[in-house]
């Protein structure tokens, strides 16, 4: 097997592709699962509020419609600030001349809803003009109607959002959007328009002469009232003609085709030039047919990026095409229709719909492009912890733990078995060297090779010291090896503390002083203190830790090694102290577990990694706990055993 598939780094690869590869699985499948739910939610929502939404949309168009009907219902005059009256009689009886009589628009003073911003009319000679706007000379004209009726709706914010609209869009493109969203015209009206008295009549029908008109028109100054004894002057045949001209209208025939001599600058000047002196003395009113598209809503778009809903319809007066509309406020719309349904729907909006096709038609209103949204309900806004999402819960919850076991396991697993090979590694290390020692200095003595008696004493001491050490060694393997199977029985006894720190003493003095070590020993406590434990296994923990301080503070200078005990009555404390190098403090977890040990103890001593992971474990099974602190003067190591003192 290759190497970079070996190890850690490869273990850590392989489980993180494989959490992922589970991650993403059971990702996709959650977000699948949330998504159909969420779409039976609201499909199940639609059907709840399937008879609500109705309710809300009859209720939005009933608000709207008839003022809107109202609107559509208006006729062309009255987009003009004035206008003829096509036939007028005086106190006496009398028929005024056409034109002579001029009424206001409606328009200047009706109660209109705060929503309507501006009627307006367009023509591609004249611009944008609105009755709601007048001229100055259309102003000083008006004069004396502002005692006898005031002129509500002439206001300065009508007139700033006209300047706007004429600054902001053309009237061609005006026209052209009107043209791709109105409908053929379906309403016939009439309107007067200064005319002369050379009318074209090829085209009349009715056979009607230009007579009519002229017998119909007196002589006389435009704007002005006709002398009433002009009453036995009229023809009379006024009344037969007056008939035939009527009929002529309502079978859709015009009443007068005039062509060339129309003024058309009648509409678009606001009406202004009905008045005097401008109107020639030979000009006269010309009744003719004005055909009008029926009234719809429209988003109408500025070349500059703005939006403004308006109510449009065309307006055709021989070969001349007049827009006539309304500007909407759709934001006060918007938030009178919400008003409306509140009750319904609280948290309702109304939001535009620009598609010729509405992508929603039960949601759309039919008098204006809003389309309702009733806002997310309960259920599918906050749906709790339905059983599809407990179940996601428990899967994801699964999969962690499975995953986390799996993690903690494969690294445990690669822990172990990267601290056994350096366990073996090292066990073969600490074995071959004392078995060396004993074969070369065995040999040696046995071949008679040492002569002198001093020489071969220290030759059989140096046998018995490395016997020792390899004694010490089988027996921490062997004792781990116990407390991995099975957990040893203790027995547990009174112990003197005295007695036991005099055995201490006299087990390892030995080697303290081997190690050219000064062993110390230090009791503050009473003299007949004993405490409940196990005798052996409280000298294998003080005899692992002093052996573990000779062996790592040989080169300190300091040669005093402590071993003190003290106690509170109900725990004992003994501590092993040296002046030796001490343990670093990101080594201070690492040093107690097994195989592991601190970094440069190679150099330092031998050993395998077992003596404090030895002493920790018996420590809990004696009821205690063994822990590492500095060394007294800020040097060396100190490791402190704690044991109950009585009997549990």
């Amino acid at each position: 097997m290759k190497h970079w598939l070996r190890g850690k780094p490869a273990g850590l690869f392989g489980f993180v592709a494989i959490a992922a590869l589970v991650a993403g699985g059971l990702g996709w499948a959650t977000a699948a699962a949330l998504r159909l739910e969420g779409e039976q939610l609201a499909q199940r929502d639609e059907a709840e509020r399937a008879g609500p939404l109705r309710v809300a949309l009859w209720r939005l168009d009933s608000r709207i419609s008839p003022l809107l009907a109202r609107e559509d219902s208006r006729p062309f005059n009255h987009y003009s600030a004035v206008y003829p009256a096509p036939l007028a009689l005086n106190n006496k009886g009398a028929c005024l001349s056409s034109g002579s009589v001029l009424e206001p628009s409606p328009l200047l003073s009706a109660d209109l809803p705060p929503w309507m911003l501006l009627h307006f009319q367009t023509d591609q000679s004249a611009g944008w003009e609105s009755p709601q706007v007048l001229s100055p000379r259309l102003d000083r004209l008006l004069r004396d109607i502002r005692a006898k009726l005031t002129l509500s709706n002439v206001t300065p914010q009508r007139q700033r959002l006209l300047a706007e609209l004429t600054r902001e869009l053309p009237v061609a493109d005006l026209l052209r959007q009107a043209g791709e969203h109105t409908q053929p015209a379906t309403v016939r009206d009439t309107t007067m328009l200064l005319a002369s008295n050379a009318l074209d009549n090829n085209s009349n029908p009715g056979g009607q002469s230009g007579a009519y008109q002229q017998n119909l028109d007196q002589p006389s100054q435009t704007a002005q009232v006709a002398n009433p004894n002009s009453a036995n002057q009229m023809p009379q045949e006024y009344g037969t003609r007056r008939g035939q001209q009527t009929r002529l209208f309502n079978e859709g025939k015009a009443p007068q085709r005039v062509q060339k001599d129309l003024a058309l600058n009648s509409i678009v000047a606001n009406g202004a030039n009905w008045f005097g002196p401008r109107v020639p003395a030979h000009a006269a009113g010309a009744e003719v047919l004005v055909n009008l598209s029926p009234m719809v809503p429209v988003w109408l778009e500025t070349p500059g990026g703005a939006e403004h809903l308006v109510l449009l319809r065309q307006v055709h007066i021989e070969e001349a095409t007049i827009c006539q509309g309304i500007v909407l406020d759709a934001a006060a719309l918007r938030e009178m229709l919400a008003a409306e349904v509140i009750d319904l729907f609280p948290e309702a909006k109304l939001l535009p719909m620009r598609e010729a096709v509405p992508s929603q038609p039960e949601r759309t209103m039919t008098a204006l492009p809003f389309q309702l949204d009733p806002g997310p309900s309960a259920a599918v806004r906050d749906p709790g912890w339905t059983p599809l999402r407990f179940g996601l819960a428990l899967a994801w919850v699964a999969a962690l733990i499975a995953l986390g076991a799996v993690g903690l396991g494969g690294w445990s697993l690669l822990n172990l078995s990267e601290r056994r090979i350096r366990f073996v590694s090292a066990v073969t290390h600490e074995l071959r060297t004392p078995l060396t020692t004993l074969r070369l200095y065995l040999d040696m003595l046995v071949n008679g090779m040492v002569r002198d008696d001093r020489q071969r004493g220290e030759y059989i001491h140096t046998l018995y010291t490395e016997t020792d050490r390899l004694n010490r060694l089988v027996a921490n393997v062997l004792d781990f090896s116990r407390l991995e199977n099975q957990r040893p029985r203790l027995n547990r006894a009174a112990v003197p503390v005295a007695d036991l720190l005099e055995q201490v003493r006299s087990t390892w003095a030995g080697r303290c002083q081997d190690a050219e070590k000064e062993l110390i020993i230090e009791n503050t406590l009473p003299a007949d203190a004993s405490l409940w434990t196990d005798r052996e296994l409280v000298q294998q923990v003080l005899g692992n830790l002093i052996d573990n301080a000779c062996k790592y503070s040989r080169g300190a200078e300091d040669r005093r090694l402590w071993i003190r005990a003290c106690g509170d009555g109900r725990r004992f404390v003994f501590e092993i102290e040296d002046r030796g190098p001490g343990v670093p403090v990101n080594d201070r977890r690492l040093i107690f577990l097994a195989f592991r040990r601190g970094r440069g103890a190679d150099e330092t001593a031998g050993g395998v990694g077992l003596g404090l992971a030895l002493a920790r474990r018996w420590a809990q099974l004696l009821g205690g706990r063994l822990d590492l602190h500095s060394g007294g003067e800020g040097r060396g190591a100190c490791f402190r055993l704690e044991v109950p003192s009585a009997r549990p």
